[in-house]
């Protein structure tokens, strides 16, 4: 482990300033290379589970375990999967992509034909190879083997310095069970890795530049690309955008108070349509009383006592997508009527099989310091002013209090976007109303990056991808043509 973490800090030193390069295994191949079967260290094959019609084909690379010890013999399998374009005679190029999460692969994007025409609207399917990337540990890789579930008699919101030292210890036993189940891998799995993985791979294709859309933490993963990797990104699409610049403590009272507008905006949602389970309650008022009740311990998981925050947590996620709202209302409505968490239960996150993967990614590029227990409850009554409804609940509240003792060290400091001043306009998208990703995080992102553009669009959820269309084929025109929307700022 000692090894390990020296290695570690090598690594977090180098990306800082920009010194690692990928491999020699992983330069440039011949473009003559994207036309043969198979590229240097990637075989493609048909994929498992589609018909012979099916034009996409999967692989797998092996790669450095550990990027800052490239020629070392500990590897990583990451399994790959490509779609040609439709029409070769319009190629752009390549276009490769990170769709969230984290904890989401990629490669089953591409694998489920109503999926990939949904993600990817015809223009980006006719003219641009697609190529998927699993990140480590997600998706069609090796899963992560580490089960983390969540301590129901720790609070998230510690009310003082007592609370805070226990749900630090329950976080630090969480991360150390997942390290030990997984293995090194588990070490290896920041934004910088996987920029770097998708460099390998970009390389093993021959393609000089490729186009890349980031959306959500894909924002991350874009950020790391581009810095460790400006010269080969012809067009950048950040959808749902992180500002890394922040501090922890600001990005989690930020993203409580776009969660709250986001309740609100569910409240109008249930009023103006009568096929709400809520319709005709007032939404704002329902909600606190059924976080109450879980107070009183009238909500039950089982047997146990549900916590009101595992009813925030649910909410949250229900807020992702108006899609959504119609199974969220229904949701809380037979919560409240039975007295079981039960109905709620896919919406928290100790049902949810990415999660083990999300808080260790998440967790490596988000540093929340050592001794951050001195800070959570006083950051505790600052996002509960912030967003009185859900009591402070939100993503990136999740991500301050669940990192907090997290074992291991994170390569991320706090900075803007460092990218020569001829990188390619990167075309940003931001929701109004995103719950997660807040408008505030886009417009400081705007302002610091500079040829950036800003498109904003109206509207409730989480990125344009999953609920603006009219955003997406906007994005999806500068992605093939360079053309940069007229209403982008």
């Amino acid at each position: 482990m000692r090894h390990r973490k020296t290695t570690r800090a090598a690594l977090c030193a180098l990306a800082a300033v920009g010194l690692l390069t990928p491999s020699a295994t992983a330069q440039a191949a011949p473009a003559a290379a994207r036309k043969a079967s198979t590229a240097p260290g990637i075989t493609w094959e048909r994929c498992a589970g589609t018909d012979e019609s099916d034009t996409v084909r999967c692989g797998a690379i092996s790669l450095p375990l550990d990027w800052s010890r490239p020629g070392s013999p500990e590897r990583t399998e990451v399994r790959v999967a490509r779609l040609p374009a439709a029409d070769p005679g319009r190629r752009v190029g390549t276009l490769f992509f990170n769709p969230g999460g984290p904890g989401d692969g990629e490669v089953g994007y591409l694998l489920d034909g109503r999926a990939r025409q949904q993600y990817f609207p015809a223009a980006l399917r006719e003219r641009f190879d697609i190529v998927a990337v699993d990140p480590r540990g997600t998706g069609t890789n090796p899963p992560l083997h580490c089960r983390m579930p969540i301590d129901p008699a720790v609070s998230r919101f510690p009310a003082d310095r007592a609370a805070a030292a226990d749900l630090v210890r329950s976080n630090r036993r969480l991360g150390t069970a997942c390290a030990r189940a997984g293995g090194p891998l588990v070490e290896h799995l920041d934004t910088g890795t996987i920029a770097r993985d998708m460099d390998a791979v970009r390389a093993s294709l021959g393609e000089r530049r490729i186009s890349f859309l980031g959306i959500s933490y894909g924002s991350m993963v874009a950020q790391s690309y581009a810095e460790l990797f400006p010269g080969r990104v012809r067009a950048m699409v950040v959808d749902g955008v992180v500002d890394r610049a922040l501090p922890w403590q600001r990005m989690a009272v930020l993203d409580a108070a776009a969660v709250e507008d986001g309740v609100g905006r569910f409240a109008q949602w249930s009023a103006g349509h009568p096929e709400s389970a809520l319709h005709g309650q007032d939404v704002s008022a329902f909600l606190p009383t059924l976080l109450r009740r879980a107070d009183a311990g009238e909500i039950k998981d089982g047997e146990r006592p549900a916590r009101a925050e595992e009813i925030a947590q649910a909410v949250n996620s229900g807020l992702q997508m108006p899609a959504f709202y119609p199974m969220l209302a229904t949701a809380l409505r037979r919560t409240a009527e039975t007295g079981s968490l039960a109905p709620l239960g896919p919406l928290t996150p100790a049902q949810n099989p990415e999660y083990p993967a999300y808080r260790s990614i998440v967790c490596q590029d988000v540093p929340v310091p050592a001794g951050a227990e001195a800070a959570l409850p006083e950051l505790a009554r600052r996002v509960r002013e912030a967003a009185p409804t859900l009591r402070g609940y939100s993503e990136f509240w999740d991500i301050a209090s669940g990192c907090a003792g997290w074992p291991g060290q994170s390569c991320w400091t706090p900075h803007g976007w460092r990218v020569p001043a001829d990188f390619p306009p990167v075309l940003l998208l931001s929701g109004a109303h995103d719950v997660a990703t807040p408008p505030a995080f886009a417009e400081s992102v705007r302002r610091a990056l500079p040829g950036s553009r800003l498109l904003r669009w109206e509207g409730d959820g989480h990125t344009a991808w999953a609920n603006s269309p009219a955003t997406v084929d906007a994005a999806v025109g500068y992605l093939a043509d360079l053309a940069v929307p007229p209403t982008a700022s």
